[in-house]
């Protein structure tokens, strides 16, 4: 994809992609999503975060130089480059890898605010791993068409989108969802 230059700024706001992952690495990779430790999810900022019930998913976290943020980071910059044009530094945090099991969700909310390096979270990313759930779509409020979005991920494939916009995972209604979730960070717009 080309960046039309006549598309607004406002108006960028959903970027997809299928990556293509070999069917033998997304295999790998999911195995080892689902060996993890789970905790409940919390919302919040670091150190002040709580339980509730907008969101009821679990989650635990991959370090941000696991070999599946290479090829992440490399989604992100083609994104940028080929979409979004913004100006990025690195990853925000960690990879964050959700677990949704059947009725759990994740109400709407932002990704925006400062990172754990204090830099602005600038693009959110969302990648399913697996097919084995019904449910769990993710949606994005579309502020520009004032509509929303839904996005039913294929394993493997990958949302992209600025992280201050209103999103959710819808509840899963039968089996279980994983995802993995990552954020690149910037200076603060001007």
């Amino acid at each position: 994809m080309t960046v039309n230059n006549r598309i607004p700024f406002g108006a960028r706001t959903v970027y997809t992609v299928n990556p293509h992952l070999p069917p033998l690495i997304l295999q790998e990779l999911t195995n080892q999503v689902k060996e993890l430790t789970y905790e409940r999810s919390h919302i919040g900022v670091e150190g002040q975060e709580t339980e509730h019930s907008m969101r009821t998913s679990n989650q635990c976290w991959l370090c941000w130089d696991t070999w599946v943020a290479g090829i992440m980071h490399n989604i992100f910059i083609s994104a940028n480059n080929d979409y979004y044009q913004y100006d990025l530094d690195h990853f925000d945090s960690g990879i964050q890898a959700t677990r949704y099991e059947v009725g759990q969700k994740y109400g709407w909310h932002v990704d925006d605010g400062q990172g754990i390096i204090g830099k602005a979270r600038k693009l959110s990313m969302s990648m399913v791993l697996d097919s084995e759930f019904t449910g769990g779509e993710l949606e994005i409020y579309d502020a520009f068409q004032n509509k929303t979005l839904t996005f039913d991920i294929a394993p493997g494939h990958v949302v992209l989108f600025p992280s201050w916009i209103s999103h959710r995972v819808k509840p899963v209604t039968s089996g279980t969802r994983y995802s993995l979730v990552a954020w690149m960070n910037g200076p603060e717009f001007k």
